[in-house]
């Protein structure tokens, strides 16, 4: 995504003891050629930013001193972010939901969970996006598309439900996709076990798994709880929640609506 200026948005993380966030986020940043702002609390310069610039040369590392709430600062930097990037290990910590979870719900851009431990490998790793429901699907796949695109990998696209239950309209979505990012392979399963449960053991394979944050009443916002949850704690890679409020990474859907109408 570009910032009305025309420049590259930077992909945005927050200085924590957890280290290893930080320079996952420099290495993802630096793969998919944005920027990095580094956010930190201390008055001091950390030496972490330079030591991010020695071993990322050509990466361009902007920081700055936070002087408000944290959260508040991070849903501020979300409105002209590419992403917001935290350390967050899935435990519960707000009203029962996690740090991503929560960010999540107030940001404009994705927010992606870097578990404990994390290195970035230039393996090109497919990005994992699940399609168990058809209601927030299109914008996962948008933001999965134009990643695996920009990162020069692919997509695996798992559907967890029966053949029969595939939609048309999703497939015309996914459809448009391929016909947009053609460098882009695709590989497709369908699945008959849980979402959680496949997602989890699908982000052991992937670069990053891609979920959304579900609209509607408490069953079906439990339901997206719960999926975030089981793949947060169980998985192994990045976590990349898409909330409500995140603006759209590729006009495809807009198109196809417009072309509706």
């Amino acid at each position: 995504m570009n910032d009305r200026s025309g420049h590259e948005e930077p992909v945005v993380v927050m200085i924590t003891p957890r280290q290893d966030a930080v320079r996952w986020a420099a290495a993802y940043a630096h793969r998919r050629g944005s920027s990095l702002r580094v956010l930190h609390v201390s008055p001091r310069v950390p030496s972490l930013v330079e030591e991010l610039r020695a071993s990322f040369p050509g990466l361009p590392i902007e920081h700055r001193l936070v002087a408000e709430a944290i959260g508040d600062a991070l849903v501020d930097e979300s409105e002209h972010a590419h992403a917001i990037v935290v350390a967050d290990s899935g435990e519960l910590v707000f009203e029962g939901e996690s740090v991503v979870t929560a960010l999540s719900a107030l940001a404009r851009c994705p927010v992606i969970s870097v578990p404990p431990g994390a290195v970035w490998h230039d393996s090109a790793a497919p990005v994992i996006v699940g399609a168990h429901h058809l209601e927030r699907t299109p914008q996962k796949l948008e933001f999965a598309f134009a990643e695996a695109d920009r990162l020069g990998t692919g997509v695996r696209l798992v559907r967890c439900t029966t053949p029969r239950r595939a939609t048309d309209d999703l497939d015309e979505v996914l459809g448009a996709l391929v016909e947009r990012y053609p460098d882009v392979p695709v590989h497709s399963e369908v699945l008959g076990a849980s979402a959680s449960s496949a997602l989890a053991w699908h982000s052991h394979f992937g670069s990053m798994v891609v979920l959304g944050s579900r609209r509607g009443g408490p069953v079906r916002g439990a339901l997206s709880r719960s999926i975030s949850r089981a793949v947060l704690r169980h998985g192994s890679s990045p976590v990349v929640v898409i909330g409500r409020h995140a603006r759209r990474t590729s006009p495809v859907v807009t198109e196809l609506g417009s072309a509706r109408s």
